[in-house]
């Protein structure tokens, strides 16, 4: 079967991966992904994805997590190559890997020019934070009108497609709500953080609970970097990932609403016209 990565162009320049972070989602991640472009990284993260990178990256993202947890999709797993490819411009991956399980931590733990960061926290309270904002993203579309709306804005769609694919892999195909919902996030989190440590070598690896604190003492003192002459980013409240997700869905939606009615409205009139034309037709017999 033919993938979505195979299809990219090769990159004309490549920048080799010196950092990976590999801590999952709604553990300190934006303030990480913030925190490293401070200390001058090219920094990949579900921000840069989504938000800049656009449609070809949420298509890439959704494929790989797709060839890692559904073996009836047919998709080939990526490997070193694949992942080098689509990610060639950075030197800095944050979160993705929570995403792909193993694959991608796999294919660059025995690298040895490559540090690696795994932040963990409670896991119920992890379970808490996803759910009240990815599990939010998750409910509203299915609802109306996010369920209809996103099949006429491409962004949009693809946007709902990849956290699709996403929640199904971290929730074991539960949704919000569902009685083994938060059981089946929970065991699947604590898997991912003891396979992260278990396949990360221990002396390229910074290990710290988000609990006793995130900042720069922590993070330049491993990468034996200087400390910036600036605040650590605010860590990003629930109601903050909300914000942004609703800025970026904002313009999205319209343009979806718009190219509905413009779908609508057409054929509204026509069934109207012909509506009245069949009447006067009978009208005469």
């Amino acid at each position: 079967m033919s993938r979505i990565i195979d299809k990219l162009p090769q990159p004309k320049t490549k920048a080799p991966v010196k950092v990976i972070v590999a801590t999952a989602s709604r553990t300190g991640t934006l303030s990480v992904y913030e925190a490293m472009k401070v200390l001058g990284y090219k920094t990949f993260h579900m921000k840069q994805c989504v938000h800049e990178s656009g449609v070809p990256h949420m298509e890439v993202l959704a494929e790989a997590i797709q060839a890692r947890y559904s073996p009836l999709s047919g998709i080939k797993r990526y490997s070193r190559p694949d992942f080098d490819k689509w990610l060639a411009e950075y030197d800095c991956i944050v979160e993705i890997p929570y995403f792909l399980g193993p694959g991608l931590l796999n294919a660059y733990a025995d690298d040895p020019n490559i540090k690696f960061i795994l932040t963990d926290r409670d896991p119920d309270k992890w379970v808490t934070s996803m759910n009240s904002t990815a599990g939010e993203i998750v409910t509203k579309m299915k609802q109306f009108p996010l369920n209809v709306l996103h099949y006429f804005n491409r962004d949009l769609h693809k946007f709902v497609m990849l956290h699709k694919v996403i929640y199904e892999a971290i929730a074991d195909g539960t949704v919000p709500g569902d009685r083994n919902n938060e059981a089946a996030m929970r065991r699947n989190y604590v898997s991912y953080i003891e396979m992260a440590k278990s396949v990360l070598p221990a002396d390229r690896l910074l290990f710290f609970h988000l609990e006793d604190g995130l900042g720069w003492e922590q993070i330049c003192a491993f990468l034996h970097l200087p400390t910036p002459d600036q605040p650590f980013p605010t860590p990003h409240v629930q109601e903050n990932f909300r914000s942004n997700v609703r800025d970026w869905l904002k313009p999205r939606i319209q343009n979806a609403m718009m190219t509905l009615a413009a779908v609508v409205v057409p054929v509204v009139g026509s069934l109207v016209y012909f509506g009245i034309k069949n009447r006067s037709v009978l009208a005469g017999v």
